[in-house]
């Protein structure tokens, strides 16, 4: 009885074909009527319900447990005897098997659960929902990520993640500027004001929002988004320069240009060099770099103070370019000149939630894709918090 988990059970016999089958009984004598609170002995009638209860090896475990019906002779009418909670009331399969099936669908998909346990996938749906609940905020100080990920092509949608507690909190239907408004809307006064920092991409969406919603929060971009935006930014203004170069000459390796200025060879300096000479006549090409290393030169510093010096001796250099692609940068650099330094104070990063991103096209491969956002919803916090759904009391 211990192997299999009964409790509060007496186990009559056991069957062993192509399953096995534990025929069992609740053992009390008389049972106490749910409408006037009167004991009675009075044996009714019974019947047997049939539950998958786990896996033995490769062979399902089920449960014939007979319920009896006691007569109560105050109200003259029957009623069924309890079964422990673990029974699942009249569910046709027991508690203890759906944390097994919760487990196993946060490391596969519904196919080989189903198929694994005779399970429909429509079922399986439902004990993700039924033992599912809202991810609550953590308690204590707060640095959120806020990021968009791809949930099927270029229908994005916001996850948010409490980055110091490693916590998971929501994805939310779309990645709209009034969606991630409503989400931080619903927050408790006391949650927002337990909010230090909150790291974004270079989204202006989402700093109007922050700003609303979070005012005592200090806003910092992401470093990686900052140099990735200066590294696009070189990469537009290459495809249009060699555009212009001589017919039948090289193109520009892209790969010279995209890659840190200190990893790259004595071979590679003189080719980026002889590529700078070649297209002498576009000085945009090599303005467009040096602002990319510059920038990177930037987020080696220690101290904010050292990184406004820099940043702000590399905005000076850019002042007398009123057009063009050095412009577009500076311009850039300018408007999240605030939120770029505030990085410099805890060095506080988007990692967390681009792990968290990684994590989901793993989950999103592994389960053939999502077609309904509320089950993709279900099946990622299952993956990222399993213990939402597994820590439930039997």
């Amino acid at each position: 009885m211990n192997w299999f988990s009964l409790r509060g059970v007496i186990l009559d016999a056991v069957e062993v074909k192509d399953r096995i089958l534990l025929k069992v009984r609740c053992p009390r004598t008389w049972c106490m009527c749910p409408k006037c609170t009167k004991s009675s002995r009075n044996f009714h009638d019974s019947s047997v319900r049939y539950k998958l209860h786990c896996l033995s090896g490769e062979k399902r475990v089920y449960i014939a447990c007979t319920v009896r019906r006691f007569y109560c002779r105050k109200c003259n009418k029957p009623f069924t005897e309890p079964l422990p909670p673990w029974m699942n009331g009249r569910y046709r399969y027991t508690k203890p098997l759906e944390e097994l099936v919760s487990g196993e669908l946060a490391t596969s998909n519904f196919f080989e659960v189903s198929r694994k346990y005779g399970i429909s996938a429509h079922t399986l749906l439902a004990i993700l929902k039924r033992r599912a609940r809202e991810v609550e905020i953590p308690d204590g100080e707060l640095i959120l990520n806020v990021d968009e990920h791809s949930y099927r092509g270029r229908d994005l949608k916001i996850g948010v993640a409490a980055a110091n507690k490693k916590r998971f909190l929501a994805i939310l239907p779309d990645d709209n500027q009034i969606t991630l408004e409503k989400y931080f809307k619903s927050w408790p006064n006391e949650a927002k004001s337990r909010v230090r920092e909150v790291c974004i991409d270079m989204k202006h969406s989402y700093l109007s929002v922050l700003k609303e919603e979070l005012p005592h929060a200090k806003v910092v971009v992401d470093h990686f988004h900052v140099v990735r935006e200066m590294s696009r930014q070189l990469e537009e203004t290459r495809k249009v320069i060699q555009e212009m170069g001589k017919r039948g000459e090289r193109r520009i390796n892209r790969f010279l240009l995209a890659k840190n200025a200190e990893d790259l060879s004595v071979r590679e300096k003189r080719a980026l060099a002889r590529v700078f000479k070649a297209y002498r006549k576009f000085p945009t090409l090599q303005g467009a770099y040096f602002v990319k290393e510059k920038v990177r030169e930037m987020y080696r510093c220690k101290t904010r103070v050292e990184a406004e010096r820099k940043l702000d001796m590399l905005l000076s250099q850019l002042e007398h370019h009123e057009v063009g692609k050095l412009a577009e940068m500076r311009n850039t650099l300018t408007r999240w000149k605030p939120y770029i330094l505030n990085f410099f104070e805890r060095r506080t990063t988007n990692a967390f939630i681009e792990g968290c991103h990684n994590k989901i096209k793993l989950v999103k491969r592994m389960s053939y894709g999502f077609r309904n956002f509320n089950n993709y919803v279900l099946k990622i916090t299952l993956a990222m918090l399993p213990f939402f759904f597994l820590n439930f009391p039997h």
